[in-house]
């Protein structure tokens, strides 16, 4: 069994607050985006935290009932199967939604998760702290995305960067939900959406104002796809957004000498 304290890197003892900091500095300095790290790194980080974060779970783990590997011995505690047989209670769904993705069942907390997305009484933020349940819907888009799921990865996204514009949760690993939102929205819609309905998606992204590094290339890529559609003078205006937010991001130029030239041509 992985020793939580110190894959967080702090004593036993330690603070609820110093635990959180602790999260946030090694979750950043380990995120694949930015490190390079391995997938399993940031699991290992996220379900140190999981459990350390949570006074009940803290105490169970300190006493040694709470083991973090599946239950293989007569009479050892088996907390996902104690959390199933709750599943009626939206609190228990909640906690085995997180338990499932620390712990390699992620078809089964992404099917938990559907099943409870909509419904007010099952969001996350109601039964753990706001930047953790923010946390834990993060990976949950990984997990769509992971699996050709964009659309579904771009809602939760959508739902994380307006919380965090509302009232900050992520601190400074927000700088990587915003990649990984830019890189979904950029890259992955368009592997399985129609033009159109890309769009639709991008306008939706722009109207959040994630970032002003975002919302230039969005309006790039939105210009490049109302170009493909024949709507030139759309595309210009499209450009001249980008523009105006980042002059000199690459191939905006060209882009606007093509829908500039394209709407004279046109009728």
């Amino acid at each position: 069994m992985q020793d939580h304290y110190q894959v967080l890197g702090v004593p036993p003892d330690a603070s609820p607050k110093d635990i959180k900091s602790a999260f946030r500095r090694v979750a950043k300095l380990s995120h694949p985006d930015i490190a390079g790290s391995s997938d399993e790194s940031m699991r290992l980080i996220l379900e140190a935290y999981s459990v350390l974060s949570d006074p009940r779970s803290r105490r169970e783990y300190d006493r040694g009932r709470l083991r973090i590997v599946k239950a293989d011995r007569p009479g050892s505690f088996d907390y996902r199967a104690w959390l199933k047989e709750r599943l009626d209670d939206p609190e228990y769904a909640a906690k085995l939604v997180i338990y499932d993705l620390l712990h390699g069942f992620e078809d089964e907390a992404l099917r938990l998760y559907d099943g409870m997305r909509g419904r007010d009484d099952a969001r996350l933020e109601r039964f753990f702290e706001r930047p953790e349940a923010m946390d834990a819907e993060f990976c949950i888009a990984e997990e769509l995305a992971s699996r050709g799921r964009f659309a579904d990865a771009f809602e939760v996204l959508a739902k994380l960067v307006a919380m965090e514009r509302k009232s900050p949760g992520f601190g400074y690993f927000y700088d990587v939900v915003l990649m990984r939102f830019r890189r979904l929205v950029l890259e992955d819609l368009g592997r399985t959406l129609e033009p159109e309905a890309e769009l639709d998606l991008l306008h939706r992204a722009l109207s959040l104002s994630s970032s002003a590094e975002n919302d230039a290339q969005f309006w790039r890529r939105a210009a490049e796809l109302q170009l493909r559609l024949g709507r030139p003078r759309e595309a210009a205006e499209a450009t001249g957004r980008a523009l105006a937010l980042k002059p000199r991001l690459p191939g905006l130029r060209s882009l606007q000498r093509r829908a500039g030239a394209a709407a004279q041509a046109s009728p």
